[in-house]
C-alpha cells in the first residue's frame, strides 16, 4: 500500500531535536516492518518533503516547508496499521514546550466488496511532542472509506474531543482521481470541516492538483488549496484557548515523496 501525501511553501527548514528523533524512529520502524512483511504480509513506506502542512482548511506548519514520513503493515486478512509522523509549527511562539513533530498511529480494517468497491474503517491518534499554545492536546479520531475503483473516495470522520477540547468535530470529504496517462494523474478534493467549537471556525476547503511518478517510487505532486471560514462562534463566545487558525486561501504547495 503505497501513501501519498501531497501536503505542501519556502524557506529553509529546521528541524529540532525531537523532530530529528521522531523521523529517526519512523526510519527504524520501516526497516523492522519491512524485514517482517517478507515473513507474513505487505508493508510499505514513505518519506515526503513538501512546502506546506495543510489539512482540511488550515495550514499546521504556519505556511513553512515540513518533512514527513509514513509505514505502513497490511495483514492478509484486511487488518492494516501504521504510522505517519511530520514536523509541525503552530506558531505558538512565547509558549513553552511548543509542539515541533506529530505523531499519527492508525488501525483499520480493509474490506473488498467488489471488483468496483472497497471500504475500510479506522482509528488514529494524534500525538504531539509538546503543546499547542499552551495546552496537552493529544485526542482520538475515527475513519469511514468508502472508494469506487481508485476514482472516488468518501471520507467520514469524527473526533470525541477533538484537540482536547472538550468538543466532538466532524469532516466529510469527496476526492476524485484521474489518471492520464499510466505516470500521470489528476486529482481534486472538496470537503467540510466542522470544528466551530474547537478552532472558532468552520472550514469549507478544495483541492485540485497533478502528480507525476517518474519512477515507481518517486512521485511529484503541484496542488492548488483554497478554502473559505464557512461559520464562525469567534465573536460571540471567545475559546480560552488561543489557536483559531486562519482559513488556506489560494496557495499553491509543492511535494516530493519517495516510496518503498
Amino acid at each position: 500500500m503505497f501513501i501519498f501525501y501531497p501536503h505542501a511553501q519556502e524557506t529553509i527548514l529546521e528541524l529540532s531535536r525531537p523532530s530529528c528523533r521522531l523521523l529517526l524512529l519512523i526510519l527504524s520502524l520501516a526497516y523492522s516492518i519491512d524485514c517482517v512483511a517478507e515473513l507474513t504480509g505487505k508493508a510499505s513506506s514513505s518519506f515526503t518533503g513538501a512546502t506546506d502542512y495543510i489539512w482540511r482548511g488550515y495550514s499546521k506548519s504556519d505556511g513553512k516547508p515540513v518533512v514527513q514520513a509514513n509505514i505502513d503493515y497490511e495483514f492478509k486478512s484486511g487488518i492494516y496499521l501504521g504510522s505517519f509522523a511530520s514536523t509541525v509549527n503552530f506558531a505558538d511562539h512565547g509558549f513553552e514546550n511548543r509542539s515541533t513533530a506529530e505523531f499519527r498511529p492508525y488501525l483499520g480494517f480493509f474490506y473488498q466488496l467488489s471488483d468496483d468497491w472497497r471500504f475500510n474503517t479506522a482509528w488514529t491518534r494524534y500525538i504531539y511532542d509538546g503543546k499547542i499554545f499552551g495546552q496537552v492536546v493529544d485526542y482520538n479520531e475515527f475513519y469511514l472509506y468508502s472508494h469506487f475503483r481508485d476514482l472516488l473516495t468518501v471520507n467520514l470522520n469524527f473526533s470525541e474531543n477533538s484537540y482536547k477540547q472538550n468538543h466532538m468535530s466532524f469532516n466529510a470529504e469527496i476526492i476524485g482521481r484521474y489518471p492520464i496517462t499510466d505516470s500521470i494523474g489528476i486529482s481534486s478534493t472538496f470537503g467540510y470541516n466542522d470544528q466551530r467549537k474547537v478552532l472558532s471556525y468552520d472550514y469549507l476547503y478544495w483541492t485540485s492538483g497533478i502528480t507525476a511518478h517518474f519512477s515507481r517510487n518517486i512521485g511529484i505532486d503541484v496542488r492548488y488549496y483554497g478554502g473559505i471560514h464557512a461559520s464562525s462562534e469567534k465573536e460571540t463566545s471567545p475559546s480560552q484557548w488561543q489557536f483559531h487558525p486562519h482559513v488556506v486561501d489560494n496557495r499553491v504547495v509543492f511535494s516530493i515523496t519517495v516510496g518503498f
